[in-house]
């Protein structure tokens, strides 16, 4: 049977047409629009999520730094839910915070769990607002380390090590730690606990020495939390806000709008393209308790060893 040309040509054209609308759909999602133009009169409260294990500082260095430079943001909510993570980037987060709060107020805000990591955060903020229940808490460092030496011999591999120093395969997993090597590792640990201590009681306005009985990584709930010091009241956003305006002097009844930074959209292409397949992979992974790397599976970042605020 003959094909119509008409209909062929109508038909290629329909398809066409439907890619340019999904374009143009997804493109204007990447149009930065004015946030005042989005209000609706009211002062405007910048919102930063903190979730989940902390391993990279970048977005939330990012959105720190895009609330203090807007004018239009008067203050900023910190909302917290997480165990904590590595220590360089939850100290980035601490440090970024301590910067913004010269210029305008921070609040901290915890939902779940707020601990370790998640806490040294938190304590740079001018105020921590925490649930009863919220788990917090849990000050102190770890690093965890194997020795897989019995599985290698009974696996019978031979692992060999090449070094320029005696320390400089401290932690390999093909050999005993040695105790000069132990209290090397102690030692560390003991330094960055150190500086936790410290952040926590400079920011707490606490002497170190009230705050180390509860520094022994143990957990807290919020409520406990507040007996000792740790936290200054309990409730969620609604107290958190009227801390805020408490902070920024603005009348209890003032109207705010929580501002969300700007979420980064695809574009279709994106999503079409290896993007788009690097999300499916990552989703994949993430149920399967690994992490794609470059299109490989890795341990999850806890199994890994580093110092970790968990």
């Amino acid at each position: 049977m003959k094909k119509n040309p008409l209909v062929l040509l109508l038909a290629i054209s329909g398809v066409f047409f439907s890619i340019f609308l999904l374009f143009v759909f997804f493109t204007m999602g990447n149009i930065v629009k004015d946030r005042s133009l989005l209000a609706r009169g009211g002062v405007s409260i910048g919102v930063v999520k903190v979730r989940d294990v902390i391993m990279d500082s970048q977005r939330t260095l990012k959105e720190l730094k895009e609330f203090e430079e807007d004018s239009s943001i008067k203050a900023i909510m910190v909302r917290i839910d997480s165990p904590g993570g590595a220590v360089g980037p939850s100290q980035e987060i601490h440090d970024a915070i301590l910067r913004v709060k010269k210029t305008k107020p921070v609040v901290a805000s915890f939902e779940s769990v707020a601990a370790s990591g998640g806490f040294y955060i938190a304590v740079a903020c001018d105020r921590i607002v925490s649930n009863a229940g919220t788990l917090t808490g849990s000050i102190g460092v770890i690093m965890n380390m194997a020795n897989l030496s019995e599985l290698y011999k009974w696996a019978k591999v031979e692992r060999y090590n090449i070094k320029s120093g005696k320390f400089k395969d401290v932690g390999s997993e093909n050999r005993p730690m040695t105790p000069e090597e132990r209290d090397l590792m102690q030692n560390l640990v003991n330094n960055v606990y150190e500086q936790f201590l410290k952040a926590v009681a400079d920011g707490r306005k606490l002497p170190v020495e009230k705050v180390r009985p509860y520094a022994d990584g143990r957990v807290l709930s919020g409520q406990q939390a507040q007996e000792v010091g740790l936290v200054d009241k309990l409730g969620g956003v609604d107290v958190a806000l009227d801390t805020i305006k408490e902070l920024a002097k603005l009348d209890k009844k003032q109207k705010v709008n929580l501002v969300y930074p700007e979420p980064k959209r695809r574009s279709l292409l994106d999503m079409l393209g290896k993007n788009g397949a690097d999300s499916l992979a990552d989703a994949v992974m993430s149920r399967l308790g690994l992490e794609n790397v470059g299109g490989n599976a890795a341990l999850k970042p806890s199994a890994q060893v580093g110092l970790y605020f968990l």
